[in-house]
């Protein structure tokens, strides 16, 4: 698929910052949803990774936690049933669903003993870590006594999962179904990396094409297909190697597993459910207790028109539903906020803001001790525009000047040197305040900037919350500040209300937000204005240094 014929998410597409790429779109989406929607995000402060960030929407009457995808409606107990795998059989047994007959073997059972029951079984058959996730592990169509042997020693000793289960083979597609609520929102398959033939270039030149298109793909990027001993192999086996040119159209699988890790392609197939597939994964939801949304393994034999469900991810990553490399994208962030939030109401039209997730991360790992609450989204009238400066604009700080004019009049963009003595400047928010930027950009510059030209053009991209100062292509690089933008911290927040959060409570919260803000105001001023602030890489500073202001 061409990165041009993609079929994305229009308000998703270009507002997923680079710090929230990769396993990190499933949460950084779900958020971005609920804030756009002017409901208040919280980061805690748990020292966690990034993808895995725990975090709080709320409104004046109530408030969800999350983590990744997974909300506080979904109970403790079907969360522990879904680690489970074995368990999950049980529960999906219990309530006729179809599911691979199997056995759990503990730690301290023998190799030989779990190969027996192999044997008694019959190949094909498949292994897999009792409490593993995202695939981990799992080794399926296992076809001889050897193969067997060798992945039960792979998965047990290499991959340190002592516990495993051994089940029965089921031949069939691979699907993952989404599920919130009672209804199936999307489903995708994964086939092994592979590229598509031109009838021009050979595989190493399609494989390079490849991945810039992956690396364009907020969810896969920097997921390398790598070139090694398997990708040899199986070009081998169909007579090719990198040097080959295969025929236009014609597909060349690369790797034996199909697993986005390792290259494969997520490929949406949510229009080819059938009714038959959608109740399995309906009624594999239902059958735990407590479940509020999950993905759905189900192996579907298309031919037959069955299927059986493998696994229940209670915390399933969504990001290959957001960003399929064919096929179209399904709004899975929306369905979980209208899940939790139904009388909020989805506001997805331009110009659309999404949120800086560098500094926060930074800011929790920095220890600061306290709540990050993400600023508001801006209301109103709004708008966005793009603006072309001609002149000296290094020798003047005019990048500074613009900045403090437009925290000034609470504008959020960015300024960017495009080439020598020029300037993009992109501002958004409310249709008052750009008009009045507009008169001072153009009339009242600094003299020494010697501005020969502002050109006015059109802007449609979502634009970041706060004013950056990027002098790369490459967002990290740049100061990102709302009055400098940071993440400010919640006093005193409670936790002891965590569904019921009492009315007007948000409003107090963003009084103080606001005062706090306005006290360290001139103190981030004079650190981002200084030389050394400039020179030294301000995102990865940025939390010791506010942990140093806020305490």
């Amino acid at each position: 698929m061409s990165i041009t014929n993609k079929k994305w998410l229009p308000h998703l597409e270009d507002s997923i910052p680079i710090e929230a790429r990769g396993y990190s779109v499933s949460m950084y989406s779900i958020a971005l949803e609920g804030w756009r929607r002017g409901l208040t995000l919280t980061f805690s402060n748990k020292k966690r990774r990034r993808s895995e960030l725990i975090y709080s929407l709320a409104d004046e009457n109530k408030e969800h936690t999350f983590t990744v995808s997974r909300g506080d409606l979904t109970s403790n107990e079907a969360r522990e049933i879904c680690r489970n795998k074995h368990l999950t059989k049980e529960y999906l047994l219990a309530k006729n669903v179809s599911t691979p007959t199997g056995e759990v073997f503990q730690k301290d059972t023998s190799d030989q003993i779990i190969l027996k029951y192999a044997k008694t079984k019959g190949f094909p058959c498949v292994i897999k870590p009792s409490d593993g996730t995202g695939g981990a592990g799992v080794i399926a169509n296992i076809k001889t006594e050897k193969e067997f042997i060798e992945a039960l020693e792979y998965v047990r000793y290499d991959l340190k999962y002592p516990e495993v289960i051994v089940e029965k083979f089921f031949e069939g597609e691979d699907y993952r179904v989404y599920v919130v609520g009672e209804k199936v929102i999307g489903a995708f398959i994964r086939i092994p990396a592979n590229v598509i033939g031109d009838g021009r270039s050979d595989v190493r030149e399609l494989l390079k094409k490849k991945m810039g298109e992956r690396d364009k793909n907020p969810a896969l990027f920097k997921r390398k297909i790598k070139i090694d001993k398997e990708m040899h192999n199986m070009l081998r086996e169909k007579g090719y190697t990198l040097d080959s040119v295969p025929s236009e159209g014609e597909r060349v699988i690369l790797k034996s597993k199909n697993n986005v890790s390792s290259g494969g392609d997520p490929i949406d197939v949510t229009s080819d459910l059938t009714d038959e597939i959608k109740e399995i994964a309906l009624n594999a939801t239902k059958a735990i207790p407590g479940l509020a949304n999950a993905g759905v393994d189900i192996m579907v034999d298309e031919k037959k028109n069955t299927g059986v469900v493998l696994e229940i991810n209670s915390q399933a990553s969504i990001r290959s539903h957001l960003f399929p490399m064919e096929g179209r994208a399904r709004d899975i962030p929306k369905a979980i906020i209208d899940y939790y939030f139904p009388e909020t109401k989805s506001v997805n039209e331009p110009p659309l803001y999404y949120f800086d997730l560098g500094n926060i991360f930074e800011s929790i790992q920095n220890g600061i001790d306290k709540d990050i609450v993400v600023p508001a989204a801006p209301t109103g009238e709004l708008s966005s525009t793009r603006f072309v400066v001609s002149g000296d604009i290094q020798e003047a700080n005019y990048q500074e000047w613009v900045r403090s004019q437009a925290l000034n009049l609470n504008l959020n963009g960015h300024i960017k040197e495009i080439k020598s003595g020029d300037a993009s400047v992109v501002i958004s928010g409310s249709v008052k305040s750009i008009n009045l930027f507009r008169e001072i950009l153009k009339d009242k510059a600094p003299e020494k900037a010697n501005i020969t030209k502002v050109l006015e053009k059109k802007r449609t991209l979502p634009v970041k919350i706060g004013f950056e100062i990027t002098n790369t292509d490459i967002e990290k690089n740049s100061i990102s500040s709302k009055d400098g933008y940071y993440p400010v911290r919640v006093q005193n927040k409670s936790k002891s209300n965590k569904k019921g959060r009492s009315k007007g409570k948000s409003r107090k919260n963003n009084k103080a937000l606001v005062d706090e803000k306005n006290i360290y105001k001139e103190k981030y001023k004079a650190i981002t204005n200084s030389r050394s602030w400039k020179i030294t890489s301000p995102l990865r500073k940025v939390g010791s240094i506010l942990k140093g202001i806020l305490k």
